[in-house]
């Protein structure tokens, strides 16, 4: 076996032709690779042992894979081979396919049934690892892949021990969230963090932060530092859902307060529990965005210079006229209104798109919650604002920004879009609102657009 490796050093274990770098490290490098034996394209994790570290001890450490290879479940990476080659250590596995879950958060808005689906997913293939006897897995989301078969995901957990594994042959790693040796207190449970007994409890926990995660678009737990990210974890509350994400079910919370109990004699027993409880959670049946929200008749936001009051202030009937437009004069600025369309109706705001200097056509804001971006055809998905039509150029992302109307108040975030949302000068960091009064100046991408309250 080492003599091939000399003749051919890109062949590792005897059997495994090495081909594309996937990732490379100062001691893990991820390959696909040619099995000379079997004729199959697999997924090779090759990891370079310290000096003078005995290869029967490194072989001990990868004993827990012989688990591994007996876990059969689409939503788990499947082990086949593992093995010493002189100072090198090999795992065989399926190649990776599809994206990470963390590329998937970071860059699309996730509907909630696709939330609760891919939540369902990742309990499954709990309940096969745990069946084994395979507990305490690696759940952070850029270790997880998520796979389009047909129109549907597939969620894959990619993770088979390396954390662990590399800790025990002396790899320190840095500090990036990114390393796979790094220690990332926002997908920990509890238990991880203060030295308790982790379990299939732990587990549940771990997906309990990922169903957060997929709903709200953010961690429930997150600090200034890993310190700070700890104590958060360990000791605050869960925080309301409802604060991101407008609608939600009561009982999708429940699930989740339940699963991130600090206690864990608290959360559900284990993988197959919470997987029952996923699963008896309807979505269809309940609107995943708000009914039409209008103002009640006679009140209207009060907005002094620009900036709102937040009271409401008793507007006096005013007589509608019937003509296709009119002109409105506030203060000093004459503004032309046209009559709202048939598609129109309901709107309480529009964001107006400008092209040299010209208002030139007008997207209608109706839900309290929406999402402006481009239409997604490959998954048949629509934003609630297209800009496809005024956006040739395609700078703005499938789910570029969101603008949510609270009561009194609209605010906008950026949904971590590639060419950023400005607000006038302000570029806007990923998900954190902003205050959006009337008469702001947006660019989403290339795209300049001015928000305004209806009737004002």
């Amino acid at each position: 076996m080492v003599e091939d490796a000399r003749k051919n050093p890109r062949l590792i274990g005897g059997a495994y032709q090495v081909g594309q770098v996937i990732t490379t490290g100062p001691m893990l490098t991820v390959y696909t690779a040619y099995n000379r034996n079997t004729s199959d394209v697999v997924g090779l994790q090759v990891l370079e042992l310290p000096p003078l570290f005995e290869a029967e001890t490194a072989l001990q450490l990868l004993e827990p894979l012989e688990r591994r290879r007996l876990v059969q479940s689409p939503h788990v990476i499947h082990v086949y081979d593992w093995g010493i080659d002189g100072s090198r250590a090999f795992i065989a596995t399926d190649p990776p396919r599809g994206v990470t879950l963390r590329h998937v958060l970071d860059n699309e808005t996730i509907e909630l049934h696709r939330a609760v689906e891919m939540a369902q997913q990742m309990a499954r293939g709990l309940v096969a690892l745990q069946a084994q006897g395979v507990e305490d897995t690696d759940l952070r989301p850029q270790l997880i892949t998520v796979d389009e078969v047909g129109n549907t995901d597939r969620v894959q957990f990619d993770d088979v021990g390396l954390r662990l594994l590399l800790k025990r042959l002396g790899y320190a790693g840095n500090q990036r969230s990114d390393d796979i040796g790094f220690f990332d207190p926002r997908y920990m449970a509890p238990e991880h963090i203060q030295g308790g007994q982790v379990g299939p409890w732990s587990d549940v926990y771990r997906v309990g932060l990922l169903l957060f995660e997929l709903i709200t678009g953010r961690a429930p737990f997150v600090g200034r530092n890993s310190a700070e990210t700890s104590a958060l974890q360990c000791n605050s509350p869960v925080p309301r859902m409802a604060q991101f994400r407008q609608n939600l079910p009561q009982v999708l919370q429940d699930l989740v307060d339940q699963a991130l109990a600090k206690d864990p004699a608290r959360r559900f027993l284990d993988a197959e529990t919470l997987l029952r409880a996923l699963e008896a959670i309807r979505i269809g049946s309940v609107p995943e965005r708000s009914a039409l929200l209008t103002p009640p008749a006679g009140t209207l936001a009060a907005v002094k210079n620009g900036v709102r009051t937040g009271e409401m202030t008793s507007v006096p009937p005013v007589e509608k006229d019937t003509s296709v437009e009119d002109t409105l004069v506030e203060g000093s600025v004459t503004v032309k209104r046209t009559s709202p369309t048939a598609e129109e109706e309901g709107a309480y705001a529009y964001l107006y798109f400008e092209k040299e200097g010209e208002e030139t056509r007008r997207f209608a804001i109706k839900d309290n919650y929406v999402v402006v971006g481009r239409v997604d055809p490959k998954r048949g998905l629509r934003p609630e604002i297209d800009l496809t039509s005024v956006d040739p150029g395609m700078t703005v992302s499938r789910q570029h920004a969101r603008i949510r109307f609270e009561k009194t108040f609209f605010y906008i975030e950026d949904l971590k879009s590639r060419n950023k949302t400005r607000l006038g000068e302000l570029t806007l960091t990923p998900l954190k609102a902003e205050l959006l009064r009337h008469g702001d100046v947006l660019q989403i991408g290339s795209v300049r657009l001015v928000f305004k309250v209806a009737d004002m």
